[in-house]
């Protein structure tokens, strides 16, 4: 089995329609051409006045909407499932990407259809000229990855490393993180720092946090949206 993950943009319809169709119709044909745990995350905050920095960064123009992910037998096989999708969206950029579920939800799982608790976060990562790809990922998986577990309130935390670009006009994205936090999280940088009512303790999470990013990201090299989840098809949830 092969993870696809698609960001897309959307067209004219609303996040709102767009959701109830997907959620009604598109993902029911997904799952007819063999795609397994559907996965729907749409960007469809209409005010992110006051939220935190991260979703102002953006590298790539317009930033995505969202994205699908979904398991096939085989990439080789995406060929329908891109066709529907190409119905769907003004575009979209395909990647085979490789699964690693660091920190799986079990404070908020989610229910097949229904949207996951809080908010998601999704980070597009390329890999900054300085590094070869070997250096970017180890530093990335090795060193950052306890940081991010121990500085934020993240119940998600999920790597997606990218195998193969799968359309031509994809962005240079080599890594695409989810993770999920809590409602409160989308604007207090105190309760996405695991921090609440703890100055010094933001701080020093704050910092270390920053620290660790920027010895694998260049912050003009990055994509970051606050999205709702669906789970649509789901298949056994990991455990730690």
């Amino acid at each position: 089995m092969e993870k696809l993950l698609y960001a897309f943009w959307r067209k004219g319809e609303s996040c709102a329609a767009l959701t109830q169709r997907f959620r009604g119709t598109i993902a029911p044909q997904l799952r007819a051409l063999g795609a397994e745990r559907v996965q729907f995350n749409i960007a469809d905050f209409e005010d992110l006045q006051g939220a935190l920095v991260n979703f102002s960064l953006h590298s790539t123009q317009p930033p995505p909407d969202g994205i699908v992910t979904f398991w096939l037998t085989s990439a080789y096989r995406r060929g329908p499932a891109e066709q529907l999708l190409r119905q769907v969206f003004a575009r979209f950029s395909g990647y085979a990407v490789a699964e690693s579920t660091v920190l799986p939800n079990v404070l908020h799982p989610p229910r097949p259809g229904e949207r996951t608790y809080g908010f998601s976060q999704v980070t597009f990562l390329q890999v900054p000229p300085r590094l070869t790809h070997d250096e970017w990922r180890r530093v990335w998986f090795q060193d950052h990855t306890p940081v991010g577990i121990e500085t934020q309130a993240n119940f998600l935390y999920v790597h997606n490393v990218v195998t193969l670009p799968l359309t031509d006009d994809a962005p240079p994205w080599r890594g695409i993180v989810e993770e999920c936090f809590a409602p409160e999280a989308l604007r207090s940088s105190e309760a996405f720092y695991d921090a609440v009512g703890d100055p010094a303790r933001h701080e020093a999470h704050q910092a270390r946090m920053m620290a660790s990013c920027a010895r694998f990201i260049d912050f003009d090299r990055i994509d970051v949206i606050a999205t709702s989840e669906y789970r649509l098809y789901s298949g056994a949830e990991p455990s730690l």
